[in-house]
């Protein structure tokens, strides 16, 4: 799965090199095209266009009848009726392409998350940073932090014993790549915090752990593992939400990829020949 993510991380890397630096309106709407483009192969290649065409002519060929005979009550009911009976017609057709969208689009979703969803620190920002172990190793007491240049350590440790957790506010002096180091009898640990004012960055909040399992790996692409004989289960930053903004309003990144990969899809169908 490491493998997996490395390879999918550094093709969206390079998609999105060109327009690190811009507006990340103009990069979400590339992949909101790409996305479009990718469903509407998919549809086409997996669905009965021909039954589909059929189901929606009956769907408005009853729409019609009802315009047309609205007065008489019992055509309107008979044509409501095959009309809602029409329409499941159609959510069976287009089930099935909707599964087949489902892998690719996950896996587009959360490689953009990692890009869009969250940001790195900015200067003088302060952010919570989470060390948990492992059930059976070092005890809490035993950990410090060491922060370079670019990072203060806000306040002492808080430990949790209960969730086997420890925690420090930290707050950056600088941009960069700063780091921090986790001292504990035999292991030293060094965790990369990004600090940037601007341009894209790919960041987890989810930044090491030694023994994630398939889920985690997946819904962090830039998870960094640690040693499988570490002593730490996972070291968490909390970088803050990122949100777009357009004209003054501060939208998720998800809502404007799905309103322009349907847009693209719509004006797009045409030049594919595919019946949506």
């Amino acid at each position: 799965m490491q493998n997996f993510n490395r390879v999918i991380s550094g093709f969206f890397n390079l998609v999105i090199s060109p327009f690190k630096t811009m507006d990340p309106i103009w990069s979400l709407a590339l992949f909101s095209l790409i996305i479009g483009i990718i469903m509407l192969i998919i549809f086409r290649y997996t669905s009965d266009q021909q039954k589909i065409r059929e189901t929606k002519s009956k769907i408005r060929a009853y729409i019609f009848e009802l315009s047309l005979f609205k007065d008489e009550i019992g055509i309107v009911l008979s044509a409501q009726k095959n009309i809602f009976n029409y329409n499941l017609k159609y959510i069976k057709y287009a089930l099935k392409p909707m599964l087949f969208m489902m892998i690719p689009l996950v896996l587009i979703l959360i490689q953009l998350e990692s890009w869009y969803g969250h940001r790195p620190l900015k200067p003088d920002e302060s952010a919570i940073v989470s060390l948990k172990l492992r059930e059976g190793g070092h005890t809490l007491s035993d950990i410090t932090l060491k922060a370079g240049e670019g990072i203060i350590v806000e306040t002492p440790p808080l430990r949790i014993p209960d969730q086997n957790e420890i925690d420090w506010r930290i707050r950056a002096r600088e941009t960069g790549d700063q780091d921090l180091t986790f001292n504990m009898p035999g292991e030293e640990i060094r965790q990369k915090v990004i600090v940037s004012e601007k341009g894209l960055v790919q960041v987890s909040r989810l930044a090491s752990a030694s023994a994630s399992g398939f889920t985690d790996t997946l819904l962090n692409p830039a998870l960094r593992h640690l040693p499988g004989d570490s002593q730490v289960e996972q070291i968490k930053i909390n970088y803050p939400a990122k949100s777009i903004e357009i004209y003054k309003w501060h939208v998720h990144w998800l809502v404007i990829v799905f309103v322009l990969s349907i847009v693209f899809g719509f004006a797009l169908k045409g030049l594919f020949r595919v019946e949506i």
